[in-house]
């Protein structure tokens, strides 16, 4: 069966470090014939299963054809229907215009870029979109022009939440949402907010998390008066890490006689903001220190909770899916405080952690921190933490399933 992966860059850099898990059950079933098509392709991509191709076909077009794009778009009636719904939602604006443009535009253009694939390769059986963006319309849009049979697609946070957009707009996506053949979320919440904000249809919505594989050793506690958090995430706003920072300056100072070390694993726009931010705080605090280790491989980052002690994670995202990064430190028996946002609470619960309200005070975040890690069933929290990712969010069952499920889908 012939599947395209469309990506937004693997496995070309930055992000989706995750589909390097799921990419290997694609390419260990001998059913799945699987090229990846990313939208952007610079610098040296990662390595990928012999089995697995990849083609550059929807990736770096040129600048006439974005223009001539842009032009279609201006005068398609995608566009015009986007401006209807701007103006009845009272979301009308030269902001909201011009991306509805953009993303109308970056549709015709890959949708364009699918059918020429389509024309050298043959076709398509099921356009498989990890996101659910402007590729994942295009393959829909191209599907009306025959050569692809099925269009199924991921969702995850920042292609679900409105609220993570500037002005509360997701361009287009309640134009497209009933034609999928199948809209795989992450957690039921996730799919209740899908069917209640966009009108999906409930019978095409399935829930399939995603997995980390199990650590094959568990990292282990610091010793007594030491506190080692991590915190992995891409350094933007909706990621809250001013709080982390002000919870942490908060409990060294009611815990003077602990020595804390927080490192966070991620780059990002921020990233100089919040190590000056971080510096600035912790100054004159002598009981705290901190590293910003930025961008780090995945499989470094998994490794490096058995190489150190590490004794909880830290989440304080204001939106989220149901994150990768605090199954991967649960995995290692690393318990996770995290606020209750998005499908968090499918992961994180006081049975293994610290689940706490959609904006934790700096307070609610140090009273976490000294619930988990000082508390008397810290280790009962550790054991728990692996736990729940062996019984809900092993990359084993979770993407050995969800490849099952494409595969009865395109030869339905």
């Amino acid at each position: 069966m012939r599947i395209v992966m469309l990506t937004n860059a693997y496995p070309y850099h930055p992000g989706e470090q995750f589909i390097e898990d799921e990419i290997e059950y694609w390419a260990r079933n001998p059913a799945a014939h699987v090229t990846v098509l990313p939208a952007v392709a610079k610098g040296e991509p990662r390595a990928v299963p012999g089995t697995v191709s990849v083609d550059l076909c929807m990736a770096n077009g040129s600048v006439t054809a974005r223009f001539l794009s842009a032009m279609g778009a201006l005068f398609s009636a995608m566009f015009w229907r986007e401006l209807v719904y701007l103006w009845r939602s009272r979301k009308i604006g030269m902001y909201t215009i011009a991306r509805a443009l953009l993303h109308a535009s970056k549709v015709i253009a890959q949708a364009k870029s699918l059918r020429r694939y389509i024309a050298r390769q043959g076709e398509v059986d099921v356009a498989y979109c990890y996101w659910n963006e402007t590729q994942s319309y295009a393959a829909l849009l191209a599907r009306k022009k025959g050569g692809i049979r099925k269009v199924i697609s991921r969702i995850h946070g920042i292609d679900l939440h409105e609220t993570r957009r500037p002005h509360s707009y997701m361009p287009l996506k309640r134009q497209f949402i009933q034609d999928y053949d199948r809209v795989f979320t992450t957690s039921r919440a996730a799919q209740a907010y899908l069917e209640e904000t966009y009108g999906a249809a409930a019978e095409s919505i399935r829930v399939s998390p995603l997995g980390v594989p199990l650590a094959d050793t568990l990292s282990k506690p610091s010793g007594a008066g030491s506190l080692h958090v991590v915190s992995v995430s891409f350094c933007l706003p909706v990621k809250r890490l001013d709080r982390i920072v002000e919870s942490l300056r908060l409990f060294a100072l009611r815990h003077k006689e602990v020595e804390i070390l927080w490192t966070h694993i991620g780059g990002g726009p921020l990233f100089g903001e919040v190590r000056d931010f971080a510096a600035s705080r912790f100054s004159g605090v002598d009981n705290i220190s901190f590293e910003l280790l930025g961008e780090m491989a995945n499989d470094t980052v998994k490794k490096y909770y058995l190489g150190k002690s590490v004794d909880l994670f830290i989440n304080m995202s204001e939106s989220e899916g149901v994150p990768v990064s605090i199954m991967e430190a649960m995995s290692a028996g690393v318990p996770a405080i995290a606020p209750d946002v998005g499908g968090i609470s499918n992961l994180v619960s006081s049975q293994c952690g610290a689940l706490l309200g959609q904006c934790p005070s700096s307070e609610d975040v140090a009273d976490a921190i000294d619930l988990i890690a000082f508390g008397e069933r810290r280790d009962v929290l550790r054991t728990n933490a692996r736990k729940m990712v062996e019984e809900n969010f092993s990359s084993d069952r979770n993407y050995s399933t969800f490849v099952a499920s494409v595969l009865a889908i395109g030869a339905s």
